[in-house]
């Protein structure tokens, strides 16, 4: 089949040149085309090259040091799958069962059935890459029940150094061309995706024309002021999806967790000794988790339920501790926590809670085809596989899972195409005003518009959601959306700075909108402006 591509509306270069400046765009194509580099990004593009296609990687940072599957905050990661006997009808039923009752009816059944029969089957794909789980004296795989969950069905890797290796491994025995740029666009013509605009790393124009196209470009976490993520995890993937038409869903589902700052830097905090009196306390140095509960003992059961699970959750009574947190900090007091519960040992360190991961996206089907032809997904960036709460591994099953089935599916579709016939694409001048020197070094500038977007979100958008605080926040993030379209051109900013600016704020936008629809709380949703909220009721 050949595409033949007649553009339904003018399609243009997202940024503007300098006036007398000639333009100058690279052009190549591929079969298959990967926006990402993490863990799902890389097994698509395994997949795909298994499958004969030609694969181009297109990545922000590093193949293999980026995004949240390489994080150094975490230092590895767990992944639920069945293996061997335990894939028994029952056992896959038991597992389909946790992740739609832990999702709290958000969840596509049809992906979660995919997720359980297909997770021992990669698991072992890891293994056959050189990832280490580790094992316990007797030589067993050590196994784990993972957030909101009672089954002890997760794996654990044995080192951070172990998944670099192996997944750059992997990588390097296949013929896939990799290119760090910032892509800007999906070439969209006729509701068929077919490929990309981006700039490459020297700020120039990028256009690649694929036959088919992956997002694997990771969640958004980064939109918050506080987040143990990497800084480029603003949701790009959303982004691109929803300028293109594409359907979202559950993106007010984020896991927000406790987490630790200190000189700029965040990470999790241990809540092994949350039970002990003295850990947490405000600048006062009140003891603040007596003010979960006045009855002893009814505190010590909270506490102790919060400790079952990383991620803040409204289901159950444990949201107690975080609502704690979140009204101590809301009123502009700060957290400590110290070692041992001990005032006077060791140096406090201040509390605040962190985005971790986004449970929604761009919605999937069971291929990993989203609702633009030509266009997958799969990893953080899709919808569907989690719901309102998302069992600790999961999400690393996910990216292999529907990582694999999207490079597959995708390679299979580029098969099918004998080529691809765009017609000249022609940039548009009025698109974005946008003119700066492309070598020109701006890391600075745009620097309020993005501190105040994420101290927007990070006071109205995170543990604690009004109606009141959520349009509040969705006025500044117009404010600065406004700054962003009517400033630039004369705050000199180059065409990278630009995108990331109106990627934060788009990505900002689309989760605040999706909790003032949602008035009820679910899970990783808290609205305290609705009655009986937060007590896990």
């Amino acid at each position: 089949m050949r595409a033949g591509c007649r553009a339904s509306s003018p399609i243009s270069l997202p940024f503007e040149l300098e006036t007398n400046a000639k333009l100058v765009i690279e052009r190549i194509s591929t079969d298959v085309l990967v926006i990402g580099a993490g863990a799902a990004g890389i097994r698509a593009a395994v997949a795909a090259s298994e499958n004969n296609a030609d694969v181009t990687i297109l990545a922000k940072g590093p193949v293999g040091l980026s995004g949240s599957t390489f994080s150094p905050i975490s230092r590895g990661w767990g992944i639920q799958a069945l293996v061997g006997e335990e894939r028994t009808h029952k056992g896959l039923e038991d597992f389909y069962t946790d992740v739609t009752e832990v999702g709290l009816g958000r969840c596509n059944p049809r992906l979660v059935r995919v997720l359980a029969e297909e997770s021992g089957p990669r698991f072992e794909d890891l293994i056959s890459y050189g990832v280490n789980f580790r094992r316990g004296p007797d030589g067993r795989y050590i196994r784990r029940n993972g957030c909101f969950s009672a089954c002890k069905r997760a794996f654990i890797t044995e080192s951070f150094e172990n998944i670099h290796w192996a997944f750059r491994s992997v990588l390097r025995r296949l013929r896939v061309r990799t290119i760090s740029a910032h892509v800007t666009e999906l070439i969209v013509v006729d509701g068929t995706c077919w490929g990309v605009w981006a700039l490459n790393d020297d700020g120039r124009p990028l256009e690649v024309q694929a036959k088919s196209t992956i997002l694997a470009s990771g969640g958004g976490a980064a939109v918050f002021e506080d987040h143990v993520v990497s800084p480029s995890q603003i949701g790009d993937g959303y982004c691109l999806a929803h300028r293109a038409g594409a359907r979202l869903g559950n993106l007010e589902f984020i896991q927000f967790v406790l987490g630790l700052k200190e000189n700029g830097n965040r990470r999790l905090l241990s809540l092994s000794d949350v039970s002990r009196p003295g850990v947490l306390k405000d600048a006062r140095n009140r003891d603040l988790l007596e003010a979960v509960h006045p009855d002893p003992n009814k505190r010590a059961e909270i506490i102790e339920k919060r400790r079952t699970h990383v991620p803040f959750s409204s289901r159950d009574a444990s949201s107690r501790v975080d609502i704690v947190v979140s009204e101590t900090r809301q009123n502009n007091e700060k957290i400590f926590w110290r070692p041992q519960g001990c005032q006077n040992d060791g140096e406090p360190r201040e509390v605040v809670h962190c985005a971790h991961a986004f449970n929604g996206g761009v919605e999937i089907n069971e291929k990993g085809e989203t609702t633009i032809s030509g266009l997958f997904a799969a990893g953080e960036v899709a919808a569907g596989p989690h719901g309102a709460d998302r069992i600790g591994g999961c999400m690393m099953t996910a990216t292999q899972v529907f990582g694999k089935r999207t490079g597959e599916f995708a390679a299979k579709r580029s098969k099918a195409i004998d080529r691809v016939d765009l017609p000249r694409l022609k940039p548009d001048r009025d698109m974005t005003p946008v003119s700066h020197p492309l070598n020109h070094d701006d890391k600075g500038a745009g620097s309020e518009v993005l501190q105040t977007v994420r101290r927007a979100m990070g006071r109205h958008a995170m543990v604690l959601r009004t109606r009141d605080g959520l349009t509040a926040c969705r006025k500044t993030l117009s404010d600065c959306e406004s700054w962003v379209l009517e400033m630039m051109p004369r705050a000199h900013v180059s065409p990278k700075r630009h995108f990331e600016l109106r990627n934060v704020i788009l990505t900002a936008k689309l989760v605040v909108e999706s909790a003032l629809l949602r008035e009820q709380s679910l899970g990783a949703h808290l609205r305290t402006d609705v009655p009986g909220s937060g007590t896990g009721t």
